[in-house]
């Protein structure tokens, strides 16, 4: 199955720098966007079916790919100056090798939890009870809080070369230089701060703290902005909403792990994990622009920011990770 789906990937890029016109090359993204979701929520769910102790560090490095990948794909296509479909084509190459190679080498064995197969004991398999995470009160109050926070982040984030250019006064080359800078120091503080906490939430087991504080840290990105609205100290918002978002994604991935009830279901509800925070960063940049044309100024945009952080980390406070009834 992972092998299949990265091949799909490999061949949606190749479509997408191929098409022509936006009904093409959306139909070739989403290719693209299903393919990859479908096979991270299978290499996710080796998290929760192999992993116990360690749940908080397999986490950040599944969150900090993420991020290294985008600069790493970025960089090679900039250093190697190759065009629309060449680079389409070198991407298409690189998810190709890694991903199955990735599929074929990491070992899969059946998860055996004994807390489920005492509960399943002497049942048949069409009768058998199933204990669905989608209907556990913390798990899907997680989500919920999950979708919030990315979305704050997409406020602080994505509009941030329309506020280089029309709300500090940068022209747009020099802008997107900046944005650059911007780039980099936000995904440096994503990677260091996703593996630090997630270690360290690993040896504390205080996942709903982190999970609060890291939103909460984020947050403060805004108000910075808010209070100072030049580069230099968005370049400080950068680094302190990287910190936080870094955070925040690791600690609450191993979070979620900590709430699934039943194995067998544990790709299908951290594929809903993964796409919660996906909605959040897809419905954020929507309503930012709204925000921005309501008031004609982006402080309404950093102020929304901050407050969706906060509601996310108080909305993570009615998760009780005691309640649960197996890991």
């Amino acid at each position: 199955m992972g092998r299949r789906r990265f091949a799909g990937a490999a061949i949606g890029l190749l479509l997408t720098g191929w098409a022509q016109g936006p009904l093409f090359v959306g139909a070739a993204w989403i290719v693209v966007s299903v393919s990859v979701a479908i096979a991270s929520a299978a290499l996710i769910a080796l998290i929760a079916d192999q992993l116990d102790s360690q749940r908080g560090t397999a986490s950040a490095a599944a969150s900090s790919a993420q991020a290294v990948g985008i600069v790493v794909g970025v960089g090679l296509v900039v250093l190697l100056g190759l065009g629309l479909g060449a680079s389409y084509a070198l991407l298409a190459g690189i998810i190709t090798v890694v991903g199955v190679g990735t599929a074929v080498l990491l070992p899969d064995p059946a998860p055996v939890h004994p807390s489920i197969i005492t509960l399943h004991a002497g049942r048949e398999p069409i009768t058998r009870a199933r204990i669905s995470s989608l209907l556990d009160h913390n798990f899907k109050w997680l989500l919920a809080s999950r979708f919030v926070v990315n979305v704050g982040n997409a406020f602080g984030t994505s509009l941030l070369l329309f506020f280089l250019i029309y709300g500090i006064g940068f022209p747009a080359e020099r802008a997107e230089d900046k944005l650059l800078v911007l780039i980099v120091i936000y995904t440096v503080f994503v990677v260091i701060s996703s593996i630090v906490v997630g270690i360290i939430s690993d040896r504390t087991g205080s996942r709903r703290f982190w999970t609060i504080t890291s939103a909460l840290v984020q947050a403060c990105s805004g108000v910075i902005i808010l209070i100072s609205p030049e580069f230099v100290t968005t370049a400080i918002a950068a680094a302190i909403m990287g910190t936080g978002y870094g955070a925040y994604m690791a600690v609450s991935l191993a979070f979620a792990t900590d709430l699934l009830l039943d194995p067998d279901d544990h790709a299908r509800d951290l594929s809903m994990v993964n796409n919660s925070a996906a909605l959040g960063q897809l419905v954020g940049p929507l309503l930012g622009a709204g925000l921005v044309a309501l008031v004609g100024g982006f402080w309404l945009l950093f102020a929304a920011a901050s407050l969706a952080s906060i509601l996310g980390a108080v909305m993570t406070l009615t998760v009780h990770p005691k309640s649960m009834i197996l890991r």
